[in-house]
């Protein structure tokens, strides 16, 4: 309560009378003088309550009564309709394309996807959404995208850890339309996240409870419990932890998502996919190849204690590579075994004359699995269970012969083991000669190896053993298959995809490989060959390096950078989709 006094300093008499007092005390004179009672200048102290009626009126005269026009009657109505999206049962996994969610009482079969963007650059403009169809019942927005350019993964150092900022999208259409037997659905509903992110990422071992970062980053501070439910699961599943993981495989610096909570608890209600089971793997790259390139610049020391400490150091690393190389190899054999399930192969040469390698005829044709033989077109041209048949992939030298694969998500799956695994057999490539370098004699030191001494008392033996296990020869081909692979994948992947932008870390990881191996390496030390500065550059015992040579690499950099362009006019097409629709917010992140 406070006391309202108002801007007239007369009696209350002299007030009500609407009359100047001359404000005489303790009554005034006009009042005395007129034989009138001066009631005083005491005023009523009264309570300051504001309500939206009143428009924030507040004063002790009676409420001005304000005649709220349709239009603000209409648009409060539109904002106390709350958009809330509930995924319906059975509950999809993230990387499904497709989701079933219901709004009102309606249900609405949405279709997922990502664009990287500048989100300072993007425009919206509030506008009814009843001309284009849509179906929210909330305020709409035509939003307009800045030129899209595929994003710079290229590795920053700074001292700012990995930050992500996403706008979630909706646009819901009028009830999907079923045709004919119900086999086919059109779907115009799309669920659009639209992100941007630094190429940066720090590493801090400090308790959670004592690291400031976490504070400034909303995914962290919300913790893995925050993403079971949709939007916040695909969000996290879809574009967080992707880019998140990513670059700090690029940036060689461990993420707090390999810890087990980050890898379990948003998946508490969604199934695991393959591709999920994937990224549990490849997040472990971080933490190894960090603490192999300390190895690495450890200059090695003529002192024998401090030589063996650093042999003994990049021994134990090789041994977690070697366990993380079993993990993709159990990894592929439950792939495999799933795709045999559904009657398919994991990937095969797409041949242009409709023929399969070894005969049989088919072409890149396969019998679909019994829960692809329904399909929804969505509205950016392809189908969620998209066979290979109908895609329409880019044949260039020198990978005109591209693969071809059962669906989409079997495309990102082995593209992305695959440069998870370029990544482990390069580390895995320098550990070696790490551990193995010659001593000041040149004579190569294996003997004092624990792993080593405990199999055979024979130390000549033991070291052959060993270098059986790890052959380095077998490992530089490996990874000129796998680039090679990536390259005839790229893109199926990006005929299919609703995520252009996924493709950009392969992209960046088979163009450093070819620029490295395009360097002319002939006049270099064998010893730095050896170590793998140049892309492997391992010599085989003959005096030829394996992974080096001069015009090496030239064919295949200018492939890149027609995929690269390739990448550009899909983002391109994407944006233009998102351009032509109305849009409610759904959440920021």
């Amino acid at each position: 309560m406070v006391g309202v006094p108002g801007k007239y300093k007369g009696c209350n008499t002299c007030r009500s009378r609407r009359v100047k007092c001359d404000n005489e005390r303790p009554f005034c004179r006009k009042c005395t003088d007129s034989g009138r009672t001066c009631d005083g200048y005491k005023r009523e102290t009264v309570f300051i309550i504001g309500t939206l009626q009143d428009q924030g009126r507040c004063s002790s005269h009676p409420p001005r009564v304000v005649k709220s026009s349709k239009k603000g009657k209409s648009a409060s109505s539109k904002e106390s309709q709350k958009l809330e999206l509930v995924a319906n049962e059975p509950l999809r996994p993230a990387w499904d394309d497709l989701i079933s969610v219901s709004n009102a009482g309606k249900t609405y079969n949405i279709q997922n996807a990502a664009l990287h963007t500048r989100l300072d650059q993007v425009t919206r403009r509030a506008t009814s959404n009843e001309s284009d169809g849509d179906d929210s019942g909330a305020l709409a927005n035509l939003v307009s995208l800045p030129t899209y350019e595929p994003p710079n993964v290229q590795p920053f150092v700074s001292q700012g850890d990995f930050q992500l900022r996403s706008q979630a999208l909706v646009h819901l259409s009028p009830l999907d339309e079923s045709h004919g037997d119900g086999s086919q659905m059109t779907t115009d509903s799309i669920c659009m996240f639209l992100y941007e992110h630094n190429n940066s990422t720090v590493f801090n071992n400090q308790a959670p409870w004592r690291d400031p970062s976490i504070q400034n980053d909303n995914v962290r501070r919300l913790g893995p419990g925050a993403f079971r439910t949709f939007p916040n699961h695909h969000f996290f599943v879809r574009v967080f932890r992707h880019n998140a993981v990513c670059t700090a495989l690029l940036n060689r610096t461990p993420t707090f998502l390999e810890s087990p909570e980050w890898k379990t608890t948003p998946w508490e209600l969604h199934p695991k996919t393959l591709f999920d089971r994937l990224f549990d793997i490849i997040v472990l790259l971080p933490s190894v190849l960090h603490r192999a390139d300390r190895v690495f610049l450890a200059e090695a020391s003529q002192h024998p204690q401090h030589a063996m400490a650093r042999r003994l150091m990049a021994q134990d690393l090789l041994q977690n590579c070697l366990n993380i190389e079993r993990q993709f190899d159990e990894w592929w054999t439950a792939a495999i075994h799933a795709a045999n399930q559904n009657q398919s192969d994991m990937y095969w040469v797409d041949e242009p004359d409709g023929g399969t390698p070894g005969g049989g005829g088919g072409g890149s044709s396969r019998v679909p699995s019994p829960s692809n033989t329904n399909t929804t077109t969505s509205t950016f041209g392809n189908s969620s269970t998209n066979r290979s048949n109908t895609i329409t992939t880019t044949r260039t030298p020198p990978f005109a012969d591209t693969f071809a694969f059962p669906e989409p998500l079997t495309a990102y799956m082995c593209i992305y083991a695959w440069t998870g695994l370029v990544q482990l057999y390069l580390c895995i490539a320098r550990l070696y000669w790490a551990a193995f370098e010659p001593d000041a004699n040149g004579n190569m030191v294996v003997a004092t190896m624990p792993y080593l001494q405990q199999s055979s008392h024979h130390h000549n033996n033991s070291a052959a053993a060993a270098l059986a296990q790890i052959n380095l020869v077998q490992y530089s081909l490996k990874v000129r298959e796998m680039v090679g692979n990536i390259c005839r994948s790229l893109d199926f992947a990006l005929e299919s995809t609703v995520q252009p932008d996924m493709l950009a870390v392969p992209l960046f990881v088979v163009r450093q490989f070819y620029e490295e191996h395009h360097v002319g390496v002939g006049a270099m030390d064998p010893a730095l060959l050896g170590m793998g500065f140049v892309g492997l550059g391992i010599d085989d015992g003959t005096g030829h390096v394996l992974g080096g040579g001069g015009d090496d690499g030239r064919l295949e950099l200018v492939w890149c950078e027609g995929f690269k362009e390739r990448l550009k006019r899909k983002g391109r097409d994407i944006a233009e989709v998102v351009g032509g629709r109305r849009w409610v917010d759904l959440g920021g992140y």
